[in-house]
């Protein structure tokens, strides 16, 4: 009997079987967050890049009408998620801020801006334990119009 017992203890068959059993549950929780990870920075690109393309369209239009026309254009997901928030600053030469029209002296001038920012949520495709259940997405650009 002991015999026996040792010619299984020294069988290596299906021994590489049981080590992919053993591993398989981990490097599928590893690709799942690699997806979840990625699915995250893409939406935040996503939100990167509205942000810039509706800063670029009011510094050619030198204004801040209709943006939130041109950010739902721009945004490639779900717009009804995002707060976009677009605010005209203006600052003389010297970089006071001042509320347009700005109020420079007569040998300085002003400059006008146009700040756009955006927020969004990303919910994972599971809740990860540390993790929020949702996780808050933001971008910022502002541009000089004139």
């Amino acid at each position: 009997m002991i015999k026996s017992f040792m010619h299984y203890i020294k069988n290596s068959h299906g021994a590489s079987a049981t080590e992919f059993s053993l591993l398989a549950p981990v490097l599928v929780l590893l690709l799942v967050g690699t997806i979840d990870f990625g699915l995250f920075i893409k939406q935040e690109l996503q939100l990167q890049k509205m942000v810039s393309e509706t800063a670029s369209y009011a510094a050619r239009i030198q204004g801040d009408s209709n943006l939130d026309a041109v950010a739902e254009g721009a945004y490639e997901g779900d717009f009804s998620k995002v707060t976009l928030d677009t605010v005209l600053e203006c600052s003389c030469s010297d970089g006071a801020a001042q509320t347009c029209p700005a109020d420079c002296a007569d040998d300085d001038f002003e400059r006008r801006y146009v700040s756009i920012s955006a927020s969004g949520t990303y919910q994972p495709l599971f809740p990860y334990p540390g993790l929020p259940e949702q996780m808050v997405l933001q971008s910022t650009a502002r541009m000089r119009i004139d």
